[in-house]
């Protein structure tokens, strides 16, 4: 059935898009008033009905992830067909890359391809994780209780993330707002007031002479200075880029950082082979995704190499052990997991404890940077009202 983008009108007024299947347009068009919405225009979607593989370009966010996952489980718990329900998510308007990459993988599906096989052409919108997943409920006959894993785990994972983002907004706005306002003051409001201490012959202080030369090098060096910037970034994502394993390595070690790094990695990795070991992945499939979520090459390498050891014969606990930079709580709970055959409950509870872990630590952390940042601002502001003052206060002890 092909699909259409639309762009259309609400009953309140607010204007959408998003792509909806019918036979013709004009279908289409009545399917969309039936909704409470009146297309604008209305055009097919050929590249929906190409079966693209979307290995480049843009990825869909986490947020729509989530949501689709929890609504496709819903509809298939329902009883409801997968092409039927895909078709129905795609009703309610999907903005791209996701809406065209769901229209394709329910014409393949109708075409007959199971569902992790459609899912598994556009691995730039959906993971090893959510493929695998999704293959182990359809051989299972499961599909429902393993899309519900997969919301639940793509829900936690976005909130987690929001609480992070939410805990580094306020300490990130108030330096942002710091860094503009002494710019201003530097290159809009000195300039204008030290033009009436040049004309003076007495020695000014020294503060004045200093935030004076600050003001004049960024009002007549601008370029230089944007230009030197841009330089130093591009070098630093240069050096990263070359040098990302030390990089990774001196991350770990540096007080609380490291500790946080590691917590946060740990709990990812638990997570996600919690999720695929009760999935019924095999264990060295569920590590060679649990690899892949891990950013840090450290910790990367460790469970690669414990994936060796473990296929060797040697289990995940001691094989993780003989790497120092893995926490030893998180494989005590490992090896007391697989003593005693619960290693996905254990996982799991080891991945929620090390959520609340970064949790915590963000918080604390937080709440040390913010007054460190307003007494570092404030230091700068207090600086550059006592250049400006001094210099009147020994003009009106002349005057006197």
């Amino acid at each position: 059935m092909p699909v259409y983008a639309y762009e259309g009108v609400q009953n309140n007024g607010s204007r959408v898009s998003g792509l909806v299947d019918a036979d013709s347009p004009r279908n289409a068009r009545q399917k969309l008033k039936s909704q409470g919405i009146v297309p604008i225009t209305l055009s097919p979607r050929e590249d929906s009905l190409s079966r693209p593989v979307f290995s480049k370009g843009k990825k869909a966010g986490a947020r729509e992830m989530s949501v689709f996952t929890r609504q496709l489980a819903i509809l298939v718990g329902a009883k409801i067909p997968v092409v039927d329900s895909l078709g129905a998510i795609l009703d309610q308007g999907l903005p791209d890359p996701l809406g065209g990459v769901v229209a394709a993988v329910r014409e393949d599906v109708k075409e007959g391809q199971s569902l992790n096989r459609a899912l598994s052409l556009h691995p730039r919108i959906f993971s090893d994780l959510f493929v695998n997943m999704v293959r182990a409920g359809e051989e299972s006959g499961t599909l429902e209780t393993m899309l519900d894993r997969l919301a639940d785990f793509l829900e936690n994972h976005l909130q987690t993330r929001r609480k992070i983002l939410g805990s580094l907004f306020y300490p990130i706005i108030l330096l942002g707002v710091g860094i503009l306002m002494i710019i201003f003051l530097l290159a809009v409001v000195m300039p204008r007031i030290t033009a009436i201490f040049q004309g003076l012959k007495a020695t000014l202080p020294l503060p004045t002479r200093l935030l004076m030369g600050m003001s004049d090098w960024i009002t007549h060096e601008t370029l230089y200075l944007v230009g030197g910037t841009a330089l130093l970034f591009v070098l630093a994502v240069r050096a990263f880029r070359n040098h990302r394993t030390r990089i990774d390595a001196l991350a770990l070690k540096i007080p609380r950082i490291g500790s946080l790094i590691a917590a946060d990695q740990i709990s990812r990795f638990a997570r996600t082979l919690s999720v695929l070991l009760k999935g019924g992945v095999p264990l060295q499939r569920a590590l060679e995704i649990g690899a892949s979520v891990l950013s840090n090459r450290i910790l990367r390498s460790a469970v690669v190499e414990s994936r060796e050891a473990v296929r060797n014969g040697e289990s995940l606990g001691n094989a993780l052990k003989r790497h120092p930079e893995m926490p030893r709580l998180a494989i005590h709970m490992i090896q007391t997991g697989e003593r005693s055959g619960m290693l996905e409950e254990l996982l799991r509870k080891m991945a929620e404890g090390y959520e609340a872990e970064v949790s915590q630590t963000v918080s604390a952390l937080t709440s040390i940077i913010e007054p460190v940042m307003i007494l570092f601002i404030g230091a700068i502001v207090l600086f550059m009202v006592l250049a400006i003052l001094l210099p009147i206060f020994e003009m009106s002890q002349a005057v006197q």
